[in-house]
């Protein structure tokens, strides 16, 4: 986390640079606090400014982040969420090992990967049944998981219910196959 304490922490006072005889004038007091309070509105200004050139202090400044990096916004996500998208992607996943799957599908829910080497291909059991978590996760699996293995997934896992997916398929609690299509 960003240490933002090279500005100063306390409220400003401006009056404190002055010596205590001009403390007693009634009008200089008026315009020192008045100078004070404009001071550390502008101090308050340039630390929310810097919190958005970092992933984990930035709040308004995530939509910014969001559209450098093609990620889709999606308003009803909370800040947690989108920080966690905008990290997995600046991050990237190097090699895409299977803690480097499992961190992509547990940004978007609960969830494990099974590995299947001799048959090459993996499956991922997942809780979540937000069909716009789901098409994310799918991008950011088809685009970081080796060309070669194929992946499936097991919707429900932990749920009971029925998710639409593309508006296309109905998944109930059963594993279905992901490709490139």
């Amino acid at each position: 986390m960003p240490n933002f304490n090279l500005l100063r922490t306390e409220t400003v006072d401006i009056s404190r640079y002055l010596p205590a005889f001009v403390k007693k004038d009634p009008t200089m007091m008026i315009l020192l606090d008045t100078y004070s309070w404009e001071h550390e509105k502008m101090r308050l200004v340039i630390v929310d400014v810097l919190q958005q050139f970092f992933v984990e202090t930035a709040t308004w400044g995530l939509g910014l982040w969001e559209r450098y990096l093609g990620i889709a916004i999606n308003d009803d996500d909370t800040i947690g969420i989108r920080r966690d998208r905008i990290m997995l992607k600046l991050c990237g996943t190097g090699t895409s090992t299977l803690s480097a799957m499992e961190k992509i599908v547990n940004t978007y829910g609960s969830g494990y990967i099974v590995e299947y080497n001799n048959q090459y291909y993996f499956n991922i059991y997942i809780s979540t049944n937000k069909k716009r978590d789901l098409q994310e996760m799918r991008r950011q699996i088809m685009l970081y998981k080796p060309a070669h293995l194929g992946v499936s997934i097991y919707l429900g896992y932990s749920w009971d219910g029925r998710i639409s997916f593309d508006g296309m398929y109905k998944y109930w609690s059963e594993t279905v196959e992901w490709s490139d299509e």
